[in-house]
């Protein structure tokens, strides 16, 4: 034990040290950056290997190539961000979908495009947003142009994105894994017990679909559960498999029957049954690619001339990163703002709110829905004259239920203000997620958006047990007030003071309730036979009237600007996204010390993530306590 206290201790205080110190060198170091990334780039010039390109120029006859192997998030940045880890300095690497959804329209008409392979073996993210990702490559289909896909291996998610492709070809050793969807969640009863924290649990009146809390008193899906997740899962498959099936003139139970009896086991195999059109090598690929019409790589015999997303979205992304980079440390950019002239300003913008994240008080960041940023965003657009209207765009579990009610009275302002609002919904628009977009005069969501899940919970810990007997600590005091030491955080919370909590939590449900039923033109009796906290796909949400229909972000800004009258609308982002050279900076003092360390000692993210969720939601602010979440955390498989 004593080994154990002074390891810790040890490697406490050097942490803190190393983020001093790096909080001292840091501006030291990033001057040297600036001036030394630029200088040292220049001298090396064509003969150094980078990931970077600078300056690209595409030539006629390229061929777009789609990897997907950064993961898609719903606002991508402009310049690269650089984290710091223990390997030294790496480039976050993501995808914006809203970049993506752009790049492939802009790509259906660029004459330099002559068409796209896809060579992706391994995709991640949920069906909605991969869904919008497919869709739009049909569009750029559509033009004329055609989709190639190749790849080693592909796994489901990549198999299913790839069966757009008018030919789909596989290398002759690699394979496809294709095993089927399922589902499953993380129980944390038994851990809690273990190290002694005892958990109070409270729901709203009749909300059995309610799951988020299971976790944390059961050790497996109720009835009521495995209901929903089974018709979550048919829907996604619904989607998905319908895809496949029809792109490869299979019927679904054949793709089923064949999934069950994993036929796909060797190359030859999805050959046989049709789920690729042939074998390729790499070198074969090519050939035919130049058949095709693709141009040459000037520096690659018989390859053809390839363009990667980053480079044809921003081919000098480099080095607005290094502007950028030297104009924060020059104090900003040299442009002044605009003067105000008097002049009155003609309302042509549609304002695109991102709110991504679990729902919390306070700031947030690009990842978390903070009340005051994204309230402060929706406020923003509510005032400023150029804006005629606002697509919201919703991807969150939900969180606190204060904090929903904040950014859901700005939606409710937005509309007295004459401004009309469109809820976009992506992979998820559940709980919170749903609360913030309810009000909006018209809601869209994708077939596999996860959403509804109308209800609230409240998780009290307990931590008495472990400080007693696994840490040795013991209380004793005093109080004037029968109920002061009710929420001490080391006694179990019962009696009257759980029945106050239990009726704030029914407060809180009938507040959801009432407000879901004022912004759908339902009734009351309405939305208690459609919430109780159930989730529901987008499709089954539009059935149920939760949702006007279906379309993805772009659709959502067409239809705003139709609502507010506005031709050819101008875009605003909002909120301003995080300055990737503050992110640079935070990085580098140490504050992502703690996920990397746990990364470094071989946890999974997928792991990592739900256990930080129960931290957060054990270690809550009080006004954050009661919450509007989503159900469970999803693993698909």
């Amino acid at each position: 034990m004593n080994f154990g206290k002074q390891f810790l201790a040890s490697l406490l205080g050097s942490t803190v040290a190393l983020i001093a110190a790096g909080t001292i060198l840091i501006f030291i170091f990033v001057g040297a950056l600036v001036g030394g990334l630029s200088s040292a780039f220049a001298e090396a010039g064509e003969d150094i290997e980078s990931d970077f390109d600078f300056g690209v120029d595409i030539e006629e006859g390229s061929v777009l190539h789609l990897t997907f192997d950064a993961p898609f998030v719903e606002r991508g940045m402009e310049v690269p961000a650089f984290s710091f880890g223990f390997g030294g300095v790496d480039t976050e690497s993501q995808t914006g979908l809203n970049h993506f959804l752009a790049d492939m329209e802009r790509a259906a008409q660029d004459d330099r495009i002559e068409g796209i392979l896809i060579q992706a073996d391994m995709v991640s993210g949920y069906p909605s947003m991969l869904g919008e990702v497919r869709d739009a490559l049909v569009g750029f289909k559509e033009s004329g142009k055609w989709i190639v896909a190749w790849s080693e291996v592909y796994t489901q998610s990549a198999y299913w994105l790839s069966t757009v492709a008018d030919e789909v070809y596989l290398h002759p050793e690699g394979g496809i894994d294709m095993r089927g969807m399922g589902m499953e969640t993380m129980f944390y009863k038994r851990m809690l017990e273990d190290v002694g924290i005892e958990m109070t649990i409270v729901r709203g009146p009749d909300n059995k679909y309610k799951s988020a809390v299971e976790p944390f008193f059961r050790e497996s899906l109720s009835e009521a559960n495995r209901e929903q997740n089974m018709a979550l899962l048919e829907d996604f498959w619904a989607r998905m498999g319908g895809d496949i099936a029809t792109a490869r003139d299979k019927s679904m139970a054949e793709l089923d029957a064949d999934i069950n009896g994993l036929a796909m086991r060797t190359p030859a195999d999805a050959f046989s049954l049709g789920f690729v059109d042939g074998l390729l090598y790499e070198d074969e690929l090519h050939a035919m690619l130049l058949e095709k019409g693709a141009s040459e790589d000037e520096d690659e015999e018989s390859h053809a001339q390839f363009v990667n997303l980053k480079q044809y979205h921003n081919p000098d992304f480099f080095e607005d990163f290094i502007t950028t980079l030297q104009e924060e440390m020059e104090g900003g950019s040299d442009e002044d703002d605009e003067d105000e002239n008097g002049d009155e300003v003609e309302a042509n913008a549609v304002a695109v709110v991102f709110a991504v994240g679990a729902i919390e008080s306070g700031q947030g960041d690009d990842a978390t829905i903070g009340s005051d940023r994204i309230a402060g965003a929706l406020r923003e657009a509510r005032l400023d004259p150029e804006v005629g209207a606002v697509v919201l765009r919703v991807n969150s579990p939900g969180g606190s239920a204060l904090a929903s009610d904040v950014i859901w009275r700005e939606t409710v302002l937005l509309k007295e203000a004459g401004k009309p609002v469109v809820a976009s919904m992506s992979d998820l628009a559940a709980s919170g997620g749903y609360y913030i977009s309810c009000a909006a005069d018209h809601i869209l969501a994708q077939p596999n958006t996860i959403t509804g899940s109308i209800g609230v919970f409240g998780v009290l810990p307990s931590a008495g047990k472990l400080m007693r007997e696994r840490i040795g600590l013991d209380f004793d005091g005093v109080k004037l007030h029968q109920h002061a030491d009710a929420l001490n955080g080391h006694t179990p919370v019962q009696g009257e003071a759980l029945a106050a909590i239990n009726e704030s939590v029914i407060k809180v449900y009938d507040a959801f309730v009432a407000r879901v039923a004022e912004g759908r033109g339902m009734t009351v009796e309405g939305v208690n036979e459609v919430a109780r906290g159930r989730v529901w796909t987008g499709q089954d949400a539009m059935d149920i009237g939760l949702v006007d229909g279906m379309g993805n972000l772009q659709d959502a800004v067409a239809l705003a600007a139709d609502l507010a009258g506005i031709s050819g609308p101008e875009l605003v982002e909002l909120p301003e996204a995080v300055d990737p050279f503050e992110q640079f900076i935070e990085d580098f003092a140490g504050v992502s010390a703690a996920t990397a360390v746990a990364q470094a000692a071989g946890l999974d993210d997928d792991l990592l993530a739900p256990l930080m969720e129960v931290e957060a939601l054990v270690n809550a602010s009080p006004q954050d306590r009661i919450q509007a979440r989503m159900p469970y955390t999803i693993r698909l498989y």
